[in-house]
């Protein structure tokens, strides 16, 4: 059987790997950004089966295939029988929700590996160590893919503009988005945020097997370190990640785990030592009484504004990278309410300066990369303030992608304590 693979990222290789499990013994490989390979404008549609990895993206392709698959349905098909699914998207805290979700369910004694559009693909799970339950990021582009799929639990964490370099608007992408609703198994549980434009679509999108338990909705109570599910509650005095955007994460991951487990009473002991993700409000070192943070994976304006919002006042904020066409301009009241500077660097530089240099309060200085956005942050920056790395664009400027921004930076910090 003849297979073709477009698009020869991680999610491409581990497409292949789950092709020849299933037989094809005929794979060709096409990707733009690999010389030995077609061009995937080469591709012409004379296969069996046809992978197509979440990057690529098939309305630039006039031959692009009318039928295909993904590296996240091929794995669904290799998954141990009776193992649980828990899919979970949205614009942000999808991955630290991922992560905090396996961590709680194996606390919880159910065995769970994070996966998807976060560390190792669906498809490198279900090869390795059989799991109870895998815990899927998928991105709009992998849930915007799906047609065959199935989920116990599924999570939108909420919808904010985002990727309007490959969108035609706002609806576009939340269709994509919300594209995950139709795969959850009947009996099973959605969790959303109770936003208007969030639940209109999950509307849309649900079903009539899918019911939306109104108290899921929204967030458990908050009284005082009491966070109260009704039937469970924690004390979150012993959660270690910081910021109230972090109990939401914490609400959606036990709430998650809640379906698969039905918890009673205190289970505080669930929260006890969880660990956020590197590159997301990662604390990395102090020189000379300022903090500097690392929140490299704050890649579109809405991470962006959610970061700051966690922060006191006295922010030197670097922003930058390649621009997805956002609108700054929605970071202009939380830069005037927390930043003591706004250095922006790399392709979107240009435009971040235009846009904010005269709407706000503070400085806001042009730079080429990274190394000179640390040099002037740390010539800026007093004791008492923090310097934040949230870009709110992609990496792929000048970097690999944002963990290997999220590094250099913190390379260029080190260098720095040790000058």
């Amino acid at each position: 059987m003849k297979a073709a693979i477009l698009g020869y990222g991680k999610s491409g290789k581990a497409a292949e790997a789950l092709l020849k499990l299933d037989g094809y013994t005929d794979i060709t490989v096409f990707d733009d950004g690999d010389n030995s390979f077609k061009n995937i404008s080469e591709f012409t549609d004379t296969y069996d089966l046809v992978a197509v990895s979440p990057g690529v993206n098939l309305r630039n392709y006039p031959n692009a295939p009318k039928e295909f698959t993904s590296e996240i349905e091929l794995a669904q098909k290799h998954k141990p029988q009776g193992a649980k699914v828990v899919g979970i998207t949205g614009t942000n805290g999808k991955s630290t929700v991922t992560a905090l979700t396996a961590q709680v369910l194996t606390k919880a004694g159910i065995r769970s590996e994070a996966c998807g559009n976060i560390g190792l693909t669906y498809g490198e799970c279900v090869l390795g160590e059989h799991m109870d339950c895998y815990v899927v990021e998928l991105s709009s582009f992998q849930t915007g893919m799906l047609r065959e799929f199935e989920a116990d639990c599924a999570i939108v964490t909420n919808l904010a503009e985002d990727h309007m370099d490959r969108y035609r608007d706002m609806d576009d992408y939340a269709d994509d988005k919300m594209n995950l609703v139709k795969y959850i198994k009947e009996g099973g549980r959605l969790i959303i945020e109770d936003e208007p434009y969030l639940v209109k679509k999950t509307a849309f999108y649900k079903g009539e097997t899918v019911k939306i338990d109104p108290k899921l909705k929204g967030f458990p109570k908050l009284n005082g370190t009491k966070l109260d599910f009704g039937s469970f509650f924690v004390d979150v005095a012993k959660f270690p990640l910081n910021g109230g955007h972090n109990i939401m994460n914490l609400s959606y991951a036990l709430l998650a785990a809640d379906a698969l487990c039905k918890f009673e009473g205190d289970v505080t002991h669930l929260v006890e030592g969880l660990k956020g993700l590197p590159h997301r409000c990662e604390y990395v070192d102090t020189i000379n009484g300022v903090e500097w943070i690392n929140d490299s994976k704050g890649t579109n304006l809405h991470s962006t504004l959610t970061a700051l919002k966690g922060f006191e006042k006295g922010v030197n904020v670097i922003l930058g990278g390649k621009d997805k066409n956002g609108d700054f301009n929605v970071l202009i009241d939380v830069l005037n309410e927390k930043a003591s500077l706004v250095v922006a660097y790399g392709k979107a530089g240009e435009k971040i300066e235009n846009t904010l240099k005269d709407k706000v309060k503070v400085p806001v200085v042009r730079v080429k990369d990274m190394v000179e956005a640390v040099d002037v942050c740390f010539k800026h920056a007093k004791a008492g303030e923090k310097v934040v790395l949230s870009p709110a664009c992609a990496s792929f400027d000048l970097y690999r992608g944002f963990e290997h921004r999220g590094e250099h930076f913190c390379e260029l910090v080190k260098a720095l304590k040790k000058g």
